[in-house]
């Protein structure tokens, strides 16, 4: 894609989670691996939301930590604006990526030192980026941020703890802006606060991209939440991408067995009389998991090739789908 901004291809992280040497010999154990994201590929716009959707367990925001670079990455790459974050021999041109990326985490109360006064919180990237140096810039850009987020100059004195979950997320957006970054990537940035705190985040989120220009990977697993965010989406289920449609698409039809199991469970509000299908099941163990497609347990429309094949991701128009029954088109007819 020729306006991709990030590109994400074959993006693979393995987790040792193996009993101590000595236990692995006296109980003759091997080494036990979770496969925690497995080979995940996707591209994001300049100036667009795309968000990453699935139930807990699925590598959402494992993908978050290796793209932002908390995690490396057991194989693949992550280019922004060409530099491949994890190529070492790319270091000098990584470093000056570095504040373009930054990232709002999903727990306000956790990622602000509760120490540190707010306006020492915000100043913390500029000052690391070298942005101002004049104590009186400093301060002064400070108080824009906060006023930006909807917040007063004033607040820049007191600690987190005399804010609300709501403000401490604004405190944690403001952080985010002083470095004036490009990428930001939104670990559940809403699902620790009141649902009526959610909306004026998320609003604010928005006119903020307006203003800025910022391209967002945003991490969630409520689908009310990503509709109104995301531009483009990507379902993930066991550390793989099975799904990937532009937003408006993948409400109004989606292709995957299982992102049509997630939105059946999606309450029906407007009463329309459509058929429901419960989420049945649960996610199976990574360190274990199934053979083939790994939803074979769970999907209604399996068969033999789908016990033994792992199902490639095929483009069908500006839809990306991994799924046999998809491509068999068995989806729809009764089995």
């Amino acid at each position: 894609m020729t306006d991709a901004m990030v590109q994400v291809d074959s993006l693979t992280r393995l987790f040792d989670v193996s009993k101590p040497w000595l236990n692995r010999v006296i109980e003759r154990e091997d080494r036990r691996f979770l496969r925690a994201v497995d080979d995940v590929s996707f591209d994001i716009r300049r100036g667009e939301t795309f968000a990453l959707v699935g139930e807990s367990g699925s590598g959402k925001s494992t993908v978050a930590k290796m793209v932002v670079g908390l995690l490396q990455p057991t194989k693949g790459d992550i280019r922004i604006d060409g530099v491949n974050l994890a190529d070492p021999a790319q270091s000098e041109s990584m470093r000056a990526m570095r504040r373009r990326i930054q990232m709002i985490f999903q727990d306000p109360f956790a990622s602000l030192n509760p120490r540190w006064r707010v306006d020492r919180i915000i100043s913390e990237p500029i000052q690391a980026f070298g942005l101002e140096s004049d104590d009186r810039a400093i301060s002064k850009r400070v108080a824009e941020l906060l006023t930006l987020v909807g917040m007063s100059g004033d607040d820049g004195r007191k600690f987190p703890h005399e804010f609300s979950g709501g403000q401490r997320q604004r405190i944690c957006i403001a952080r985010a802006l002083a470095s004036r970054p490009d990428f930001i990537v939104c670990d559940e940035p809403t699902s620790a606060l009141d649902v009526s705190v959610q909306a004026q985040i998320l609003n604010l989120m928005r006119d903020l991209q307006q203003e800025f220009g910022l391209t967002y990977l945003f991490i969630s697993h409520d689908l009310s939440v990503v509709r109104h965010m995301a531009s483009r989406i990507g379902v993930m289920y066991l550390g793989r991408i099975v799904e990937v449609a532009e937003s408006k698409a993948l409400f109004k039809q989606p292709s995957h067995p299982y992102t049509r199991m997630l939105f059946d469970a999606v309450p029906d509000l407007k009463m329309s009389g459509r058929p429901h299908q419960s989420v049945e099941g649960e996610i199976p163990n990574p360190i274990s998991p199934p053979s083939g497609c790994t939803f074979h347990p769970r999907c209604p429309h399996v068969n033999e090739r789908c016990r033994t094949e792992i199902p490639e991701a095929i483009a069908s128009g500006d839809v990306i789908v991994a799924c046999h029954a998809h491509q068999e088109g068995r989806i729809g007819k009764k089995l």
